[in-house]
Formats: structure tokens, C-alpha cells, sequence
């Protein structure tokens, strides 16, 4: 795309969607955004990319009459002087279209200001054919008036709108923009960087008030005093409470609040005893990081039963009884609190239980880890490689139509979905050369504009819907 404006990574994204949707939905576009978000700027840089198209830029003033916006485009559309401004622009168009040899586009942009006799022109204007093409008509408005131009319409004039909206943009871009700027301007901001980013961060992602922000910044002081006192307030705060949420919890759980029985209970416990317990506590920890990601019940049932019935178990039963007679020699031997013992007996059979039954959940575990393993292999073997041509990217999957029906006769046609937008693309080609020798047959025997090249690899969020091999 050639552009004389500097734009920002989705800005130079959403023109090339523009550029490709208008060459093939046949629909009106609209550059739908709140004010500051960039239409203008989207405009000028969508005119500056049609070089193959003969294409009119019109900036709709305030009270335009009809008169002098037909004026405006055709001025740019005919070498020749000679046309009537009074009379609709698809007569003009009809009466010059033997002379064009270019594909027309036609660009408005504040287009909420264009009269109502207008917005009729340009919708019948946009489902006319010129130089083997569909006229493309663009316009740009706010986005508040949108719902009032839908309202206005019937539902079939309403099928020939496609509205596509400005989204906000991201952080990092909002960044990038500000440090541009502000290297641009060669001033000293007052307000320090990390304080700016937390701005950026609550604004709605305009590039208008990442504008304003620096303007404020650099020329503003007592602005940038009233932010910086208000976010030192905010950090000691959060400090304070951070500070108060650490000292209840050491007071919590400090030995000083423990039970005077749990205390005594440690200190009877022999070495041994206490060795018992902490293999115990490993098993527990143990057995919960198994569940942490469950079986379903009846998978779980499933291989507990097929487990029991293994002769592998038998050694595991032999060792618990084993375990069992020797805490009974331990009792005799040593006088200790009965009630003791017999806590750490049970603790240390449950150990030995769990034990058990943990290796029986890991082996099917591992087992059910290894089968899903083996489906995302076989599912990446089969995604394509290589290249691929894109074809047409809409909204509506009705307005595929007008494309698919000039490949009906192709192979390795995918109908593919990205977010809310349905999208076509055409083969799976090992090289470039290849893709763009293609790429030159379509445009040479089915009339279409040049397709995109892209990779397979970068469409990895494309979910493909429909395919024809």
C-alpha cells in the first residue's frame, strides 16, 4: 500500500480491509467512529492506496448542497468540464462510463453532513458496474448516526450498507503514539512516563485524546502537578493497606495463637512418629496435584475397578500389612499416649491408601494425556501449509455470494470465520512464485482484483468453516 500518512500498525490494517472489502462486497461502506477516532485520517490514506482505481476524495462541509457536492466528485472523476451539477450522479456516470477505463471510488468523508438526496444517489451509485468493476462508494460518519440512517431505510436498502466500525486503539499503539509525538515536538513533558501510561490506560482509545494528553502534558503544568499529587495519594494507599494486610496475616499465624494442646501433641511425638507423619503430609500433597485438573466420575470409576482386579496391587496390600504389624511392634515398645498412636496409625494407613490409589488415577491419567496428544498432533498434520490467496473479507456471509460464484469450477476453496468477519481464500501453494502466478490467472480469467498473499502460518485464528477440494 502506498501512503504519504504515517499510520499506526491497525490503522494501515483496517485501509486494506477497505481497499479489499469495497472491490468485492458490492455494498456501500461505511466508516463508522466517534468523533477523534481517526476517519479523516482513514480517508485520506484510503485514496492515497487506490492507484489501479480512478477515485474522488470529498470532505463534506457543514449546509453543503447537493449541487456542490456532485460538483466536488466529478471534478475528480472527468478530465472534461462539461457536466451539469443539477442532474443525479448515476445519469453523469451512465453517460461517461464508455470513457472510463479505470474502476471508480468515490470517498466522503464526514458524510452525516450530506443531504438526504445524496445518501439515495450514492446507495444506487454503489450497485452500478464501471470498467468491469462495481463502483465503490465510501463513506465516513460518526457513529451516532448510524441507528438513524438504518431506521430511515427499508430492510433492502439496508442489505446494500455495510457499516465497519473504528476500533479503539491498543495500549501499545496508544504508547507507540504518545513517544512519537512527543519525540516530534522536542519538548520536556511535566509529567513522568509511568504516570502517562496509566492515562493512556483509562482513555478510550482515541488517537485524538493521546493528543490532548500530550498537549496537556507539555504545556500544562499545574495539570500535570494535579495528576502526579493524585497518583502518589493512590500508591500510598494501596502501601498502607498492603502493609496492613501483611501484618494480620503474621499475627495469624503466629505460634502464639496456636491450640496449647497441638503444642503439647508435638512435643510427645518421637523421631519416628514424626518421620511417619511427614511422608503422610507428602502422599496428601501428593494426591490433591492429581485432581487438580479431575476425571470425569465414570472415567474415574472405570479405571479404580480395572486397578483393583491388576495382581500388580498385591504387593502394594502385602506392604500395608507390613506397615500395619510394625506400628502394632512400635505401640508395644515405647509408652506413649494411646490417643496419639492411634491418630498416627490411621494417618499412615490413609497414606498408604492414597498412595495406592494415586498411582491407579497417574496411570490413567498419563494414559488419557498421551491420547489427546496423539488428536492436536493429527489435527496440526492436517492444517495447510504454505501460502494462500485472500480473496474477499465481509461482515454478511450473503455478499460471499457475487465471488463464490465465479469459482464454483476451483478446487481448494475455504470459506474461513475470524472474529465476526467471514473470509475466502483461495489454495495452498509451497511457494510465492506459485501464489502469484495464480493470483494472476484469477485476474486474468474471472475479472478479479489482485488477491492478497498471505501465509497459512498467519492465520492460525482462522477457523475454516467450509471447504471445497
Amino acid at each position: 500500500m502506498t501512503s504519504a500518512l504515517l499510520l499506526l500498525p491497525t490503522q494501515e490494517e483496517l485501509v486494506q480491509r477497505l481497499q479489499h472489502t469495497a472491490s468485492y462486497s458490492g455494498q456501500l461502506l461505511l466508516l463508522c467512529g466517534q468523533r477523534g477516532s481517526g476517519k479523516s485520517t482513514l480517508s485520506i490514506a484510503l485514496a492515497s492506496a487506490l492507484d489501479d482505481h480512478n477515485s474522488a476524495l470529498v470532505l463534506c462541509p457543514l449546509h453543503a448542497d447537493a449541487a456542490e457536492i456532485r460538483r466536488k466528485i466529478l471534478v475528480q472523476l472527468i478530465s472534461s468540464p462539461i457536466f451539469d451539477d443539477e442532474i443525479p450522479l448515476m445519469d453523469t456516470v451512465m453517460r461517461i462510463q464508455s470513457t472510463l477505463t479505470k474502476p471508480l471510488h468515490i470517498i466522503i468523508d464526514d458524510a452525516h453532513l450530506l443531504p438526504k438526496s445524496l445518501w439515495a444517489e450514492c446507495i444506487l451509485l454503489s450497485q452500478m458496474r464501471c470498467a468491469g468493476s462495481n463502483i465503490a462508494v465510501t463513506m465516513a460518519i460518526d457513529s451516532q448516526y448510524l441507528a438513524k440512517v438504518m431506521a430511515e431505510l427499508s430492510q433492502d436498502m439496508q442489505q446494500m450498507l455495510l457499516p465497519i466500525s473504528i476500533e479503539p486503539l491498543p495500549i501499545a499503539e496508544r504508547d507507540g503514539l504518545y513517544q512519537s509525538l512527543l519525540l516530534r515536538s522536542g519538548c520536556t513533558p511535566f509529567i513522568a512516563r509511568n504516570i502517562i501510561h496509566q492515562q493512556l490506560e483509562k482513555q478510550t482509545g482515541t488517537p485524538e485524546e493521546v493528543v490532548e494528553l500530550l498537549n496537556r502534558a507539555i504545556s500544562e503544568p499545574e495539570y500535570a502537578a494535579k495528576i502526579s499529587a493524585k497518583t502518589v495519594k493512590v500508591a500510598i494507599v494501596a502501601l498502607s493497606m498492603l502493609i496492613f494486610g501483611i501484618a494480620v496475616y503474621v499475627f495469624l499465624n503466629s505460634p502464639l495463637l496456636k491450640p496449647r494442646s497441638e503444642l503439647r501433641l508435638n512435643q510427645q511425638l518421637t523421631a519416628t512418629q514424626q518421620q511417619q507423619r511427614d511422608q503422610a503430609n507428602v502422599f496428601l500433597a501428593q494426591y490433591g496435584k492429581l485432581f487438580v485438573k479431575p476425571l470425569p466420575k465414570s472415567q474415574e470409576r472405570f479405571f479404580l475397578l480395572e486397578r483393583a482386579s491388576d495382581p500388580v496391587t498385591t504387593p502394594a496390600l502385602e506392604q500395608h500389612a507390613l506397615t500395619a504389624e510394625n506400628n502394632s511392634k512400635i505401640k508395644q515398645s515405647q509408652p506413649i499416649n494411646k490417643h496419639v498412636a492411634v491418630s498416627n496409625e490411621s494417618k499412615l494407613n490413609n497414606a498408604v491408601t492414597i498412595n495406592s490409589q494415586s498411582a491407579v488415577i497417574a496411570k490413567s491419567t498419563e494414559s488419557m494425556s498421551a491420547a489427546d496428544g496423539m488428536q492436536i498432533k493429527e489435527t496440526k498434520a492436517d492444517k495447510p501449509r504454505g501460502y494462500t490467496l485472500q480473496l474477499v473479507s465481509v461482515v454478511d456471509k450473503q455478499s460471499l455470494a457475487s465471488v463464490t460464484s465465479k469459482l464454483v469450477n476451483e478446487n481448494n476453496v475455504y470459506i474461513a470465520r475470524y472474529k465476526n468477519r467471514y473470509v475466502i481464500l483461495f489454495g495452498q501453494f509451497p511457494s510465492i512464485t506459485e501464489a502469484q502466478e495464480q493470483s494472476k490467472r484469477l485476474q486474468a480469467e474471472l475479472g478479479m482484483n489482485e488477491p492478497w498473499l498471505r501465509k497459512w502460518s498467519d492465520l492460525s485464528e482462522y477457523r475454516i468453516e467450509q471447504e471445497n477440494r
